[in-house]
């Protein structure tokens, strides 16, 4: 019988995504879904102690920045109970099992100011309700994995990809691009922060290492953290101009300040060389086939 493998948050953006790469992947994989709620332990624990899952991927957040500021309590009680809830379930009742949490490297907030690529070792400093639900619930892992959960972190930077919310940096360019060339919008994309940096790794790389922290070519220890990101860092206006030649279209950038980043962070790098070592994962979808692929889903999407 295949890994079984417990699966939260997998009707996202990245979810979707995901399982898709586990069929190439892990084609004997026993895929678990449940659309329990994983603030309510009972449910969890019952759900655990029946299906026996031989490890969890857990996406399951409130992951909008905008939304988080907006309803704070989801983000604490999501992001922060429901992941305790879901992993000392894990500790207790299948404490052989591994534990993936999917982090995010909005957690380092304000250690980015360094203007240096962030390895995991940066001091972390949250600057909104998302990245610090997030941040509490990473140091919880790393607690939990000290007493006997399998617990792995993996702290996501930027991620695109098709199906993916426009609140997203390279979709909200892209959208623009794709009207612009279908006629819809005049030859202007309006920005926030045009020298805003992310660093962004095609989700489908992205999946790989969440995938390869499953079945890494060795036992990670408990609590490894590990940073899943492109190590190259690329501003709003690159992408755009790069959005533009893939469409062999001409327009001009409008700066509106009402449109800046929610997460109020002007630059974001990181060091992906720990990644690399342990699970012998490197990004490989090369940009200019990310921008290509982005931009035909939202070609799709205008005239659909």
């Amino acid at each position: 019988m295949g890994l079984r493998i417990l699966l939260t948050g997998g009707q996202g953006f990245v979810g979707q995504h995901l399982k898709a790469r586990l069929q190439d992947r892990l084609p004997g994989h026993v895929l678990l879904e449940d659309p329990m709620d994983i603030r309510d332990r009972a449910a969890v624990e019952r759900f655990v102690r029946s299906e026996k899952p031989d490890a969890c991927l857990h996406l399951a957040a409130v992951s909008s920045v905008a939304r988080a500021e907006a309803g704070t309590d989801d983000a604490w009680t999501v992001n922060l109970d429901g992941t305790l809830v879901l992993a000392e379930t894990f500790e207790t009742y299948a404490p052989q099992a591994s534990f993936v949490f999917v982090s995010t490297a909005e957690i380092y907030g304000a250690s980015f100011s360094s203007g240096q690529p962030l390895d995991e070792t940066a001091v972390i400093a949250p600057v909104n309700a998302y990245a610090s639900s997030k941040a509490a619930a990473d140091l919880a892992i790393g607690n939990l994995s000290q007493e006997g959960l399998h617990g792995v972190r993996l702290r996501s930077f930027t991620q695109a990809g098709t199906a993916q919310d426009k609140e997203a940096i390279l979709p909200f360019l892209a959208a623009q691009v794709a009207r612009i060339e279908a006629g819809q919008q005049a030859p202007v994309i309006t920005v926030g922060q045009p020298d805003a940096g992310f660093d962004i790794t095609d989700v489908r790389d992205a999946c790989d290492a969440y995938i390869s922290a499953l079945v890494p070519p060795r036992s990670l220890p408990n609590g490894t953290v590990l940073n899943i990101c492109s190590g190259v860092t690329r501003t709003v206006r690159s992408m755009a101009e790069d959005l533009l030649d893939v469409a062999g279209v001409s327009a001009t950038l409008r700066v509106d300040p009402a449109l800046a980043s929610p997460s109020g962070l002007e630059s974001m790098q990181g060091n992906p060389a720990a990644a690399h070592e342990a699970l012998g994962w490197s990004t490989r979808i090369p940009w200019s086939e990310t921008l290509v692929t982005v931009l035909n889903d939202w070609r799709y999407r205008i005239t659909a």
